[in-house]
């Protein structure tokens, strides 16, 4: 019936046809006529023919379904959900992630932390990523990009999200393990002392440069007993019983290593984040119960220059379960 009304169709229709948004092809399947003297009729009665970006854009007008045959990845709607799963892979994002939009991705030297990026991936939607030759693990999709941005997760930690948080423990310190393992970094450090060398501070610091999502650790660690204090760097954890909590409650995650360095140098350079957190809590037993001559002298009341007081961190810190065998590896 159709083709019958259209077989008494002018060119004048034809043209009016084409300008609601009509395509060429459309005119030629609905007509019985083929593609080329369709496109031929309508030039000769002077229609400018759309480009391809205006094409596509008349088409999804007409017919909005039409875009859905060139996505990648179709999301169900449980992956639009807010999971914990989600919520943890939102943790990679803000830390060490990128959403472009067309692609998400998650940069770092350890495989470890991509393999769980990955693995949260998969959980949430279903879809396996790729990886360079590099440290980048990431998955191309418009639509897993547009709804991973759609939390704004970069400026702030959002308060739904935060309400989640709030709402259980185990989520909070995952979430803060996360970002220990990504941001996170362990400073012991070797001072001089009036008459010896010493070690100086310990203390745990969560790096982020953004003062909102800085007060919401704050509130985090406080929600599990730790006292995380507000800094330049990011948020810290410094006084003996806070450490404590945190090595208890979030610490590293096992084989998390330390990759940087300052200036080219890094005392703990590759030394792994969760024995150096051991070590500096041993480092507040040996002085309690070996040192006799106060915090600064004790143990290390002999230790004349930095490297014999590396020296007995590094026995301490292998006695832990570390590898490192001396100073010379520093």
């Amino acid at each position: 019936m159709a083709q019958a009304t259209f077989e008494k169709k002018t060119a004048v229709d034809f043209v009016c046809l084409y300008n609601q948004g009509y395509s060429i092809a459309e005119l030629a399947q609905l007509s019985g006529i083929t593609y080329t003297p369709v496109r031929n009729m309508l030039l000769k009665n002077g229609v400018k023919l759309r480009t391809k970006e205006e094409a596509a854009k008349s088409m999804i007008n007409r017919h909005p379904e039409w875009k859905n045959q060139f996505l990648k990845y179709k999301l169900n709607p449980e992956s639009r959900l807010l999971s914990e799963s989600k919520i943890k892979l939102l943790f990679f994002v803000f830390t060490e992630g990128c959403i472009h939009k067309h692609k998400v991705q998650f940069t770092n030297n350890e495989p470890i932390l991509r393999n769980s990026f990955s693995l949260l991936m998969k959980e949430v939607y279903g879809v396996d990523t790729m990886t360079t030759n590099g440290n980048v693990a990431y998955i191309s999709s418009r639509e897993i990009a547009k709804d991973l941005s759609a939390y704004n997760i970069k400026n702030a930690i959002p308060e739904r999200i935060m309400f989640e948080l709030l709402k259980s423990q185990e989520l909070t310190r995952e979430v803060l393990r996360i970002f220990a393992d990504t941001e996170g970094a362990i400073i012991i450090s070797v001072r001089k002392a009036p008459r010896n060398c010493t070690v100086g501070d310990r203390r745990v610091v969560l790096a982020c440069t953004n003062d909102n999502v800085k007060a919401q650790l704050v509130q985090l660690l406080a929600s599990i007993g730790i006292i995380g204090h507000v800094g330049q760097v990011g948020v810290l954890v410094m006084d003996e019983s806070s450490l404590r909590e945190f090595d208890k409650q979030v610490g590293f995650s096992a084989g998390i290593k330390v990759i940087r360095k300052k200036a080219g140098y890094g005392l703990w350079y590759h030394y792994e984040k969760a024995l150096l957190l051991k070590l500096a809590l041993r480092v507040y037993e040996e002085q309690r119960t070996k040192g006799n001559r106060g915090a600064h002298l004790g143990v290390f009341m002999n230790c004349t220059d930095k490297e014999q007081v590396i020296k007995i961190l590094n026995s301490w810190y292998n006695e832990e379960g570390g590898t490192r065998l001396g100073t010379s590896d520093i």
